[in-house]
């Protein structure tokens, strides 16, 4: 339901990512249908590919980390804005000094968004010209889920965020997952096999056979 947030439970290969990933355009149904219910109505989802999907305001966290871990800290928050800033470089480079600013209002939006998850001394960002890949596993799940902040997302899907991680990370995980709803308004549905995590965040929860 939109605003709430629903796990979806069940064993190991009952197809739980496999949907997630239907519901994302990385994989083709066999048959049926997936409705997106919008503000201004619904949109099918079949047969679209994944960037449209995405533009819809449907974010996705995978079940591995999925950062970039080859380009910095600040780099992995920047790419996922929702605006797209920079995909086309010519018209980039004939407004130069618009996009000095912008690119600042980004960076300042990029700091924002880790002081609010993070606290006001927050590794994140002080390691943000760091490679990513040089964060702890705890981190780089974390920052998966910040990144998420910049998409501006109505729905997200998350593929078991706790998974590997240790209580503390469980902790601020399920925190900014409340944040997200609480303040974002976003509708979140996640895939989980801590029971614990499920009966502590989840308003609904479905069950995959």
């Amino acid at each position: 339901l939109s605003g709430r947030i629903t796990a979806l439970i069940g064993g190991n290969g009952a197809g739980k990512t496999t949907l997630f990933n239907i519901i994302s355009g990385l994989m083709k149904a066999d048959s049926g249908t997936i409705i997106y219910q919008k503000r201004k109505g619904t949109v099918p989802l079949l047969g679209l590919p994944p960037f449209k999907i995405t533009r819809l305001g449907i974010g996705r966290m995978f079940q591995d980390n999925h950062i970039f871990s080859t380009m910095t800290v600040l780099e992995n928050m920047l790419i996922a804005d929702a605006n797209r800033f920079g995909e086309m470089p010519f018209i980039s480079i004939l407004k130069m000094k618009k996009n000095t600013a912008k690119e600042a209002e980004r960076t300042e939006r990029v700091k924002t968004i880790f002081r609010e998850l993070f606290g006001e001394s927050n590794p994140f960002w002080e390691k943000k010209d760091d490679l990513a890949g040089s964060l702890s596993f705890g981190q780089q799940r974390l920052l998966g889920l910040a990144r998420l902040f910049m998409g501006e997302y109505d729905l997200v899907l998350l593929d078991e965020p706790t998974a590997g991680v240790n209580p503390q990370t469980i902790k601020q995980t399920l925190d900014i997952i409340r944040k997200m709803v609480k303040e974002k308004g976003t509708t979140v549905f996640l895939i989980e096999h801590n029971m614990k995590v499920v009966l502590d965040v989840a308003d609904f929860c479905s069950f995959m056979s």
